[in-house]
């Protein structure tokens, strides 16, 4: 079975700064990959590689089978949706209008919205649960109540690839728990493969099934995410020493910063 998407060598140079490094991996249909890495690290730069908006210096992204770089902006919509940081821009469109405009990719000039973009937005409203936002203004919205759209938006878009930028920052914990119960239901139950940038490492190792771990642009680490842990990169990737312990509810190992740097 071939990957749902391959990175092969990825290297990305601007301005003479290497910011990625032959980088490569791949994922699966189904997989849950979670990016980790400290600041700088490079982990927004791959993902704006993976969405087309950096092209790669040398190397190449695959998304089934297909170059990225050889598709067009609409294509690449119908492979990949994003969803960015929840302390992103204004937006000054109702909830129901800002949903239905990611059915984009899906139409031409000239085509009527039809039964299939229906479809496709009264199902992302069902899973999402935002019925009742419907005739809100975005901009009324709470950082959670705003992601919970977003990621409605994407799941209309009816891309097998959702990438995420840090999701849950500047959340309170209500909406953490809440914006990621609602990807583990779109990757476990409706097979939607997820590629998400995080600073939070025990939500990395416990929900996602990889990590991929960047340091300095460069791949320090790429496996299954019940490993990272029992390995030394995680003291080598923050640079800080972590001790570590069970989770009091599921026994999963857990990693806590130490107070020795």
């Amino acid at each position: 079975m071939s990957a749902l998407l391959e990175v092969n060598n990825l290297s990305i140079e601007i301005a003479n700064t290497t910011l990625l490094s032959s980088i490569s991996f791949q994922i699966n249909n189904g997989d849950y990959l979670c990016v980790l890495g400290s600041n700088g690290a490079g982990k927004s730069t791959l993902l704006k590689a993976l969405l087309g908006i950096i092209n790669p210096t040398s190397g190449d992204i695959l998304i089934q089978q297909q170059t990225l770089s050889q598709l067009s902006q609409k294509q690449r919509a119908q492979q990949i949706s994003y969803v960015p940081q929840a302390h992103g821009p204004q937006l000054d469109f109702t909830v129901i209008d800002f949903i239905k405009m990611s059915r984009y990719a899906h139409h031409t000039a000239l085509s009527d919205w039809a039964s299939d973009d229906q479809d496709a937005f009264e199902k992302a409203i069902a899973i999402t649960d935002t019925e009742s936002f419907l005739q809100r203004q975005m901009q009324t919205l709470s950082g959670g109540e705003q992601q919970r759209i977003m990621i409605a938006a994407a799941l209309c878009q009816q891309s097998p690839l959702l990438l995420l930028d840090e999701p849950t920052s500047f959340l309170d914990p209500h909406y953490q728990a809440e914006v990621h119960q609602l990807i583990l239901k779109l990757n476990q139950q409706h097979g939607i493969s997820v590629i998400e940038v995080s600073h939070d490492l025990n939500h990395a190792v416990q929900h996602s099934s990889s990590i991929l771990a960047l340091k300095n642009g460069a791949k320090m680490w790429f496996g299954a995410a019940s490993e990272f842990l029992e390995t030394e990169h995680v003291h080598t990737l923050y640079d800080q020493q972590f001790v570590f312990a069970k989770h009091p509810q599921t026994g999963a190992k857990i990693a806590l910063v130490s107070e020795t740097l």
